[in-house]
């Protein structure tokens, strides 16, 4: 793999995008959504990676 591949695939992988973004796209579904809305922040960014671990958390969060 040449440097300039592996600079760019950095640059990819450390993007961030706001709520209302992620609230915007078509990666999630409309559920998804729904929690996204309920746990992002306003005003925060975030990699689609932390998204993805936040909502992974989130269904496997044991209710009290």
């Amino acid at each position: 793999m040449s440097e300039k591949t592996k600079k760019q695939e950095i640059t990819i992988t450390e993007l961030t995008f706001t709520k209302e973004q992620f609230l915007k796209s078509g990666n999630f579904a409309p559920i998804q959504k729904d929690v996204l809305r309920a746990i992002l922040k306003d005003g925060e960014t975030y990699t689609l990676d932390q998204v993805n671990k936040l909502l992974e958390d989130y269904t496997k969060r044991k209710v009290e």
